[in-house]
């Protein structure tokens, strides 16, 4: 399974970036301002974002597997037994790429079930604006 870190620098390689290093990658503490001045912030739908800040540069949509754990009573041998079990399950995310240009950070916002759940930043921008 890949890291974050492999598919952000994924993500910013197929969005015509450069793939950044272990340091160069910072997670934001909620959203961020677009280049329209509208903040973004978790928790916003897709529909949100995409009117406050335009189309993304790149989208990559993409499933990771998650061990999901429930716990459930089971009679064993006329016995009460408390056991946890755990399933693999595939989450569809998409991972939306704003490159504000030479002078401001990329931004790699990932959406799940269409709601903003994480924003990372970047290196600096590489588009002309």
């Amino acid at each position: 399974m890949k890291t974050h870190a492999a598919i952000v620098a994924l993500c910013l390689t197929a969005a015509g970036g450069t793939a950044p290093s272990g340091p160069s990658v910072a997670w934001a503490d909620g959203g961020f301002r677009c280049e329209s001045g509208y903040l973004v912030d978790l928790g916003d739908l897709g529909y949100e974002v995409q009117t406050k800040c335009g189309e993304p540069d790149s989208v990559t949509q993409r499933t990771e597997k998650r061990t999901v754990r429930h716990k459930v009573r089971r009679w064993v041998n006329g016995v009460v037994e408390d056991v946890t079990e755990e399933r693999q399950i595939e989450v569809p995310f998409e991972e939306w790429v704003y490159d504000m240009g030479p002078h401001r950070l990329i931004r790699v916002l990932r959406f799940e079930d269409d709601r903003l759940i994480r924003v990372t930043t970047g290196r600096r921008g590489l588009r002309a604006r």
